[in-house]
């Protein structure tokens, strides 16, 4: 079953998740504006969201991030990272010219959202990861976003690398996802399933209703900004 919900009830509720986790101040909301950038292009963000919940309640405990830094690259090593935990900084590095390997990666979907999201810069950005004995290459730029093919939700990544540029790859995307879908005027499409599981976690973050929250309500809150 399906749903049709505004794109900034999708990012809050991700948001508040995403903190039921233990995602720090920023990480959060960050991440969450990747998983409602996907849901916007009709690829599959909250069923990425809801797999790291999942797989956050078997294993809570996160491993630490290893980068292996030279002049011109920057390498994430080791382990089979979650891009939730990488995105921000692996797009951070390519932005700032270097050209980033990942070797194991989940979820590498969120990479290219958070590339995709950065429409402000006067360059662009190009990806690709091997996965399921296939080779995937996405692009961003200026608001332009595309795919060779579309990727399987829960994938993992491998030989995955991110590099900044100024002309656009030279491929024939599968779709043109800035163009494809109009969730401004139909709302974000919401698989019920995900949003049932995302809801709950969000919960847990929540203040219990009782006559002592209520009274504090708004307190101490500078409505000057």
């Amino acid at each position: 079953m399906e749903l049709r919900l505004a794109l900034n009830e999708v990012i809050s509720k991700s948001t508040q998740a995403l903190r039921a986790l233990n995602f720090p101040a920023g990480s959060d909301i960050e991440n969450a504006k990747n998983i409602g950038w996907l849901a916007t292009q009709g690829l599959p963000g909250l069923q990425i969201l809801s797999a790291e919940i999942k797989a956050s309640s078997r294993t809570p405990s996160r491993n630490k991030i290893e980068i292996e830094t030279s002049k011109d690259s920057v390498q994430f090593v080791s382990r089979e990272y979650s891009a939730f935990y990488v995105a921000q900084s692996a797009v951070d590095f390519a932005e700032n010219g270097k050209k980033v390997v990942v070797k194991n990666c989940k979820f590498p979907l969120l990479i290219f959202a958070e590339m995709g999201r950065r429409q402000h810069l006067p360059f662009g950005f190009q990806l690709e990861w091997k996965s399921d004995k296939e080779i995937y290459k996405g692009y961003s730029m200026c608001g332009r976003s595309a795919l060779s093919s579309t990727p399987t939700a829960l994938s993992t990544a491998t030989d995955l690398t991110l590099s900044a540029t100024k002309q656009l790859v030279n491929f024939s995307p599968v779709i043109n996802l800035a163009q494809a879908h109009p969730y401004d005027t139909i709302g974000v499409c919401v698989n019920s399933p995900h949003w049932k599981i995302i809801c709950a976690a969000a919960k847990t973050v929540l203040i219990p209703d009782s006559p002592r929250s209520r009274s504090s309500a708004g307190a101490e809150v500078d409505d000057s900004f």
